[in-house]
């Protein structure tokens, strides 16, 4: 089983949604191949969890101020629930959530703004598989996030006192994992798209062959995740179905 771990870092779901005063969020999101196919045969929403931990300064200021961001950032698509706060990290503190979104199919649009609709609606953060659009055989999975209404989010949070207290300024560093689990019986193919493939090929080269019951990881780059701050979305990996 492969178990090689990479890390998409910078802004992206759960680093985006959960503004904390603390140096350090951290998401990991698992999506299985099967849900890709199905998704994109049928067209029905698939769950997608992620675990997001934060780092605060005590076990306190992490009860006080979890709680806060995990309703001021939360839709009723996507929950964001506290599970935690105990002391650890390099700032007294770990908070761990449980937020829930999901997996949707699009077939795009010719715009930025008209992709965004067609796949949030309202919500601030989803994945969504969609035909690659240049090349047949291809499903691309993208990450798409809701900027202004994660950056209203922040603002908002940053005007409680408790967050003023804390001196929380909106400065915090991110990083975000998804393993990529292979639950069928054949060997998975992807391109993927503007990431890394543990630093041994170029993006536009590189290609992941994850295994039947394997389990593997990307990583964005820089200008990537760039790219999903200005516009709101990318795509980090097709699969081949062909």
């Amino acid at each position: 089983m492969i178990t090689r771990r990479t890390f998409i870092t910078g802004l992206a779901l759960g680093a985006a949604a959960i503004a904390l005063t603390g140096c350090q969020i951290d998401t990991r999101t698992p999506i299985k191949v099967s849900q890709i196919l199905e998704v994109a045969r049928s067209g029905v929403p698939s769950p997608v969890p992620a675990t997001v931990t934060g780092q605060f300064i005590t076990p306190a200021w992490c009860q006080d101020e979890a709680v806060m961001a995990a309703q001021t950032v939360a839709t009723p698509a996507v929950p964001v629930q506290v599970q935690s706060c105990a002391p650890g990290g390099p700032t007294g503190a770990i908070g761990t959530f449980q937020m829930g979104t999901s997996l949707v199919k699009t077939d795009g649009g010719q715009t930025d703004a008209v992709i965004l609709a067609n796949v949030l609606g309202t919500d601030n953060a989803r994945f969504a598989v969609f035909p690659h659009g240049k090349h047949d055989g291809l499903l691309s999975v993208g990450l798409f996030l809701n900027i202004p209404q994660l950056q209203a989010a922040q603002q908002k949070l940053m005007a409680m006192p408790v967050y003023k207290r804390g001196k929380y300024d909106g400065n915090v560093t991110f990083s975000f994992t998804i393993d990529i689990i292979n639950d069928t019986d054949k060997p998975a193919k992807f391109y993927l798209a503007d990431v890394s493939a543990g630093g041994d090929l170029p993006s536009d080269e590189a290609i992941l062959t994850i295994p039947p019951a394997g389990m593997d990881t990307v990583t964005l780059d820089a200008q990537t995740q760039a790219k999903l701050g200005a516009q709101g979305w990318v795509n980090f990996m097709s699969m081949m179905t062909k």
